[in-house]
């Protein structure tokens, strides 16, 4: 089974999530469209992903009235493969005197926190990361940043490599309070239960750990909003905070050990 590398963005509060530790799954549609036409007429035959007769990785829905079924494959891929991310970003070439160009990249989810390459441009095996405190004034970048939108980020600049665990299909709003905590809303204010402010966007508290999730859900979502209870991809993973492409040998050989058991761990849940 060939492991996909995709990439896959994320919001500034988010990364700060990632960052911290605090986000280990998100909810995605890509693949989706056309069962999201009508939700509530389609059913999946199971739950996480299995393999097909080809090979590709996904899910089998059947249509409740006509029984037709349709093979969605999963375009994140299974347990196993490797997301790297995209985040808002800014970037400063410096000309040193010995000819080499450098690059100092800095990010909007954790502004104060940047990485720079001593070597080449290309030289992903250099990149290391600015200390917490480093004002990065010192580093000719100047204040305001002129952020980057994420999907412009190259993939030399990624900071941050997802691992799948899991991958399954659900609606929307099936989530409960574990995954919407997983998500990566946080308690903001607080203690007794009836009292709980949890949010995941600044400014914006609900009382429960879902309905902050359900905010944020529609601050990214506009055209499937909460209230539409689409079906949802729902990726689980382990963050590395490294770029996907000086991962080590052993981290490239952690995939599914064999695609039977990948098959047999896909019934229904």
């Amino acid at each position: 089974m060939v492991r996909k590398q995709r990439f896959i963005s994320f919001i500034p509060p988010l990364i700060q999530a990632l960052h911290t530790g605090r986000k280990t799954q998100t909810r995605r549609l890509q693949g989706l469209d056309g069962i999201n036409q009508d939700p509530d007429h389609w059913v999946p035959l199971h739950a996480a992903v299995t393999l097909d007769t080809t090979g590709q990785l996904g899910v089998a829905f059947q249509h409740l009235e006509t029984g037709d079924r349709q093979w969605l494959p999963c375009p994140y891929g299974g347990p196993g493969s490797h997301l790297w991310v995209k985040e808002p970003w800014a970037s400063l070439m410096e000309q040193h005197e010995d000819g080499v160009e450098r690059h100092c990249v800095a990010y909007e989810g954790t502004p104060r926190v940047g990485i720079r390459t001593p070597g080449c441009l290309g030289a992903v095996d250099h990149i290391r990361y600015l200390d917490e405190d480093t004002d990065l004034s010192e580093h000719y970048f100047g204040w305001p940043l002129r952020w980057r939108a994420s999907r412009y980020m190259p993939r030399r600049f990624s900071r941050f490599t997802l691992t799948l665990t899991q991958v399954r299909v659900e609606r929307l709003q099936d989530i409960d309070r574990e995954g919407a905590i997983a998500e990566g809303v946080q308690l903001a204010g607080g203690g007794l239960l009836r009292w709980e402010r949890w949010s995941a966007i600044e400014g914006q508290h609900e009382t429960s750990p879902e309905a902050a999730f359900a905010l944020l859900w529609n601050h990214l979502n506009s055209t499937r909003p909460w209230k539409a209870n689409p079906f949802v991809w729902v990726l689980s993973f382990t963050v590395r905070h490294l770029n996907i492409d000086v991962l080590d040998d052993n981290s490239r050989s952690d995939t599914v050990s064999n695609q039977r058991a990948l098959s047999v761990a896909g019934g229904a849940s």
